[in-house]
């Protein structure tokens, strides 16, 4: 498929419409294909006064878009032999071992454990099937929460200390599995996370402005983070962008974290795009990249889900009403979606309403970005799917 720049100029008018009709302070998107990037924009202000117009370099919290960089670090170990995508983790972090399942509670409220028949491989920390998940969209696990028996997101490595869910590989639930991904690439690789994205990823690939660190220097690019309050948009009172010193921090989540920008998530596609490739650096082998794009869940299915914390999330399908499975890195859409997806396509989000696709078989990739609060913000998957639809020519 071609993108011509009808379409092109179609999609950053839907972008400039949001912001000007005040439906979003900030909206950016990125088009490009295996040659590179085809558009940037960038429309709204990044500060909340109003006076300083947003730039396509801007930098934003990308949260669970994070998943896909650390899926790619745990790809590169298992192409170097050092990782087993299907051998229990305990082997490689002892930690994981005898694992509890909560089931529920009882009339008292007291939490009712099991055994787990055995810890989640490598492949079911990845791909949402290992039993671990987030008390955003988990009742029980929000409960055990409300009772100081364990912590959510925000926490820190606090929240990795929780029960699973269900036994592992019996059922798919969005998670902090990729969390654990993460401290299984510290280990294995004998690095922190961010040192070795740096070294092996960002690095490579050119990608100066991603980091779990955001420098002093770089903090007047930041976008501020914004929540919907009543229908309003208002300045959040959490979440703002902070400078944080190389090195300080001592939990580096795999499943969400990053800052980046347009550009450097962009090249990451790119690099899809080219079956693992970015000019003479190879990221991952081809048939590493195929593989991410296979379905990993079998069986299982992903449905819409009800959201627990209603500030953090709206209900959310991410399917957009189409099937969905889950690949190494991403979720699939095998049929496609309405709103111009091709089959095969793959697609994840960030907590703070960014979103990204790559559509293999008409060579695209797109990125929508704003920095708002809930998840699924009724007006950032409006102007998503007014994107996604200027772009494939739907309703020309």
């Amino acid at each position: 498929m071609s993108v011509n720049e009808i379409r092109l100029t179609a999609a950053q008018a839907v972008l400039q419409t949001a912001v000007d009709r005040g439906d979003l302070r900030v909206a950016l998107g990125m088009v490009g294909d295996s040659s590179g990037i085809l558009m940037t924009h960038a429309s709204g202000h990044s500060d909340t006064s109003a006076n300083e117009s947003v730039e396509p370099d801007a930098i934003f919290a990308i949260a669970s878009m994070t998943k896909l960089v650390t899926t790619i670090a745990a790809l590169q170990l298992v192409e170097e032999a050092k990782l087993d995508l299907n051998e229990p983790v305990d082997a490689y972090l002892p930690q994981l071992a005898g694992l509890a399942v909560l089931e529920g509670f009882d009339d008292g409220g007291a939490p009712i454990f099991v055994d787990a028949h055995r810890a989640p491989t490598a492949r079911e920390l990845i791909t949402h099937t290992s039993g671990f998940v987030y008390s955003i969209w988990n009742e029980n696990a929000l409960i055990l929460e409300s009772k100081g028996l364990s912590s959510g997101v925000g926490s820190g490595a606090k929240m990795l200390d929780a029960p699973l869910a269900f036994q592992p590989g019996t059922a798919w639930e969005y998670g902090i599995g990729i969390d654990w991904l993460g401290l299984l690439i510290e280990k294995i690789a004998g690095k922190r996370l961010e040192r070795y994205f740096q070294d092996h990823i960002f690095g490579p690939l050119g990608m100066i402005d991603s980091t779990f660190e955001l420098q002093e220097a770089k903090i007047n690019r930041a976008l501020v983070m914004m929540m919907r309050v009543n229908g309003e948009l208002v300045e959040s009172s959490a979440m703002q962008p902070e400078a944080t010193d190389p090195g300080s921090m001592e939990f580096y989540g795999g499943g969400g974290g990053l800052f980046s920008t347009l550009k450097d998530y962009g090249v990451l596609l790119t690099v899809l795009l080219n079956d693992g490739r970015h000019g003479d650096t190879m990221l991952l082998r081809k048939e590493t990249v195929d593989s991410m794009f296979e379905n990993h869940i079998g069986v299982l299915d992903i449905t819409p889900v009800d959201a627990q914390i209603a500030p953090l999330s709206n209900n959310l399908d991410m399917g957009f009403g189409s099937p969905a499975k889950w690949g190494l890195g991403f979720l699939l859409h095998p049929q496609g979606t309405e709103n111009g997806r091709s089959p095969g396509s793959a697609s994840w989000a960030g907590l703070f309403n960014s979103y990204f696709w790559i559509d293999r078989e008409n060579d695209l990739f797109g990125v929508f970005a704003t920095q708002v609060l809930p998840f699924m913000d009724t007006e950032s998957v409006a102007a998503l799917t007014a994107f996604e639809r200027a772009l494939y020519g739907i309703g020309d």
